[in-house]
């Protein structure tokens, strides 16, 4: 690490360029400037530069300093390591890069108005987005959705709030009370670790029976966050840092769950452990699919800054295992757990620099084989997507389906399952 005392007008970083050093203002002010999300701010204090700790990642943004400023470069080596013994300068870089976000949004879809064409269904007319959503989803997807307030959620959230606590005898007569066959097999285990955990801390001498009870019936159980947590427990082994981050705000989402509708007020996000979601807009149309988000990427990052109503519909597609943050725990969660809080910035930065390169200018192929590497092709086969769906999750708008297809046929890229889904290859 090396300190300089900088005299105004003196330009630290480009836009566009490689950072070589993490930028640390002790003293002064510097202003920031992105022509790419719209954005620009004074600043007399913060970090400047994490775009670094990305491999291959240009600046978002030009920095220059504005009045007698004393900084600190921190050498590329030793960025992550200085990071995650500094958890407030984290939290400050979470902050700063969901200003952009929201500030690349609103640059990129604020100007964007209703196609008059487009004739609003007359029995629509007074329905809120919200209400618009969950009807047409409904009518979209054939089938029912759970939703992540319904009131068996609200029990098991609540369980797992009053195991925090200590209250266990609590937490296990709440736990008794969720009708778990009706949702997929994976929180039907999910619920039964978190009863058998409660009743092995209330009578010890049962726990080697019920961990091989957990075995026997669910042989995917291993894979689950909260069967970590029971067999440290039960072996009394101290929780790792992501077991604990886990126990204090993690939860197991079963498929077919509404995360949000378009419309709903929120305060709150979710870091993907493991699973997929759909991001989507519903309307008489049918189902628009923007993203499929799966592991260690956030969804609904904006609401961790201000309270705002959801822009899509956000629901499972597989059983997901999550963190939930929000704005009050943000903070605690990246303190207690600073490696957490660095892969939220690196999913930021990683947000913004796929946009950045899908706004320059590519042929098809370059946006065909690039959404490819983005999502994987073991992602993209779990989502079991149509070729309609593809052409709206890579944003394809200058092709038409039989060509697209015609296209993947020939390059070897993928196939048609029989249930008209594509298998990539």
């Amino acid at each position: 690490m090396r300190e300089f005392l900088y005299a105004p007008d003196r330009i630290l970083v480009n836009e566009g360029e490689y950072i070589k050093e993490l930028i640390l203002l002790k003293e002064g002010k510097v202003e920031i400037f992105s022509n790419f999300c719209g954005y620009s701010s004074v600043e007399s204090k913060g970090i400047f530069g994490a775009e670094m700790i990305v491999p291959n990642t240009k600046s978002f943004e030009s920095i220059r300093i504005v009045e007698n400023s004393r900084i600190v470069l921190i050498e590329k080596e030793l960025a992550e390591k200085f990071l995650l013994s500094n958890s407030s300068l984290i939290i400050h870089l979470i902050k700063k890069y969901i200003l952009k976000i929201i500030s690349l949004n609103n640059k990129i879809y604020g100007s964007v108005k209703k196609n008059k064409n487009n004739k609003e269904n007359i029995k629509d007319k007074n329905l809120t987005k919200e209400e618009l959503s969950k009807k047409y989803l409904k009518i979209s997807r054939r089938k029912l959705f759970h939703h992540i307030e319904d009131e068996h959620f609200r029990i098991y959230t609540k369980a797992r709030w009053l195991f925090n606590k200590g209250k266990i005898k609590e937490s296990l007569n709440e736990l008794k009370k969720i009708q778990y066959t009706n949702f997929d097999i994976y929180f039907q285990a999910e619920i039964e670790i978190w009863k058998y955990l409660c009743m092995i801390l209330i009578s010890p001498d049962k726990k080697y029976y019920l961990e091989k009870t957990l075995k026997e019936k669910y042989p995917f159980v291993k894979e689950l966050f909260s069967f970590m947590i029971f067999e440290s427990i039960i072996t009394n082994t101290p929780l790792s840092k992501p077991l604990v981050t886990y126990l204090k705000s993690g939860y197991l989402i079963p498929s077919n769950t509404v995360l949000f509708y378009e419309g709903e007020e929120g305060n709150w996000a979710f870091m993907i452990l493991t699973g997929n979601v759909r991001v989507s807009q519903f309307d008489e149309r049918g189902e628009r699919l923007l993203a499929v988000l799966s592991n260690e990427e956030v969804v609904g990052e904006i609401a961790c800054f201000k309270e705002i109503q959801r822009t899509a519909t956000v629901f499972t597609s597989t059983p997901l295992q999550v963190i939930k943050i929000e704005k009050s725990n943000l903070d605690e969660l990246v303190i207690s757990n600073p490696a957490f809080g660095l892969k939220i910035v690196k999913n930021l930065i990683k947000r913004l620099d796929f946009e950045r390169y899908w706004h320059s200018p590519l042929s098809f192929e370059e946006k065909l084989n690039f959404m490819i590497k983005k999502y994987g092709k073991n992602i993209l086969n779990k989502s079991q997507l149509k070729i309609e769906e593809i052409k709206e999750l890579f944003r394809i708008n200058d092709k038409k389906d039989s060509e697209l297809i015609d296209y993947l046929f020939k390059s070897n890229i993928a196939t048609l399952r029989a249930d008209g889904t594509l298998k990539f290859m």
